[in-house]
């Protein structure tokens, strides 16, 4: 099969999905590592006084780490995405299964700190129904990519 020199259109939507990522995570984990309180008065984090004092610091441990590790891959993958390249389908397989992890992390977290009886403040239902959109979007993504693998060199 000869290989397609235009970006299809699902492959579009993996790196609009991959921008807005980008957009988010240096936004919001960003802030939060540099200034919490001030993404906490904005409604962007919850705010110190409504958490156990640990979750902060591990919130903030959690914000260094996407952008140290998460926000990288984010960016080959639109870059190699975009360019139709292996290394972008590669990229984007592992931050899309970095999305499956953090979410199931988020949600193991909650059900934890309730049995442990620590401070914290539930996941709005709203965030709740973003998440799942953002898992089910991974394992499309991840299939979409795997099905098309001819597609990037």
């Amino acid at each position: 099969m000869e290989k397609q020199q235009k970006v299809p259109l699902g492959i579009w939507v993996i790196i609009g999905f991959f921008v807005l990522c980008i957009i988010i995570w240096v936004v919001i984990q960003g802030g939060t590592l540099v200034a919490y309180d001030t993404f906490a008065a904005l409604g962007l984090v919850d705010p110190r006084a409504s958490l156990d004092p640990i979750l902060v610091q591990v919130s903030r441990g959690i914000a260094f780490a996407d952008v140290v590790i998460h926000l990288p891959f984010f960016v080959l993958a639109v870059i190699g995405l975009w360019r139709l390249k292996f290394y972008g389908a590669v990229a984007a397989w592992v931050a899309l299964g970095m999305h499956m992890y953090w979410i199931t992390v988020a949600w193991a977290k909650q059900y934890f700190h309730l049995q442990a009886g620590v401070k914290y403040v539930p996941i709005a239902m709203g965030l709740n129904g973003a998440m799942v959109l953002f898992f089910l979007f991974s394992i499309w993504a991840s299939w979409y990519l795997y099905k098309n693998r001819q597609l990037v060199e």
